[in-house]
């Protein structure tokens, strides 16, 4: 891969990360309800569900899943379900009354949260199909594969916890502005529809 066509795809994926998604939502909510180490484990979350999407295409396994039209429906609308089930469950969540009792809540542990991401990651079949359009522009056919998906996977994870990391600062600092009771219910329940936006959109697109 030549480094000016390496830019292109490293400029294309930033662009596409920064765009706003369950992800980042998840990781911002997150940071904002417990903290940035808490939220280090939704950007790991979301780290492995892009990396086991980005295998499962690029080995073609996603090709198969993606042609069955049942097993295809049957993960989008799982998809969409988790997602809107997120999204009733932060519309009715109680704000906390102060600004660190919403830090040291424990029955949200950190592999909870990452196994949360994780399925919200994996449970989006579009992402297959994503990945499918995407690598095949960056490729040079008369070259070896295997080298070329490594640097294309490697430089999506790597971007994606950068950028899911500054979201969580982000929301770090968003949560000192949240200190009233009010301020965190209006937080909660935009993070909310937002949820249920997007999983609305999966079921229709």
């Amino acid at each position: 891969m030549s480094t000016e066509l390496y830019l292109v795809y490293l400029t294309t994926v930033i662009v596409l990360l920064i765009a706003p998604g369950p992800m980042t939502l998840l990781t911002l909510s997150t940071s904002v309800r417990y903290g940035h180490r808490k939220a280090l484990a939704t950007v790991l979350g979301s780290n492995l569900a892009g990396l086991v999407l980005m295998i499962l295409s690029a080995t073609g396994i996603g090709a198969l899943i993606t042609s069955n039209a049942a097993l295809y429906e049957v993960l989008r609308y799982a998809g969409a379900a988790y997602l809107l089930w997120l999204g009733f469950s932060a519309w009715r969540s109680r704000p906390s009354e102060t600004l660190e009792s919403s830090f040291t809540y424990r029955n949200s542990c950190s592999f909870s949260l990452f196994k949360q991401t994780l399925l919200v990651g994996l449970a989006n079949p579009k992402g297959l199909i994503f990945f499918a359009a995407l690598f095949p522009q960056f490729l040079d056919a008369s070259k070896s594969m295997q080298p070329q998906l490594l640097i294309l996977c490697s430089t999506f994870t790597a971007v994606d916890f950068v950028i899911l990391n500054l979201v969580a600062f982000g929301g770090c600092r968003l949560a000192n502005r949240l200190c009233s009771t009010t301020a965190q219910r209006r937080f909660n329940r935009l993070c909310g529809l937002t949820f249920i936006g997007l999983g609305s959109v999966m079921v229709i697109a």
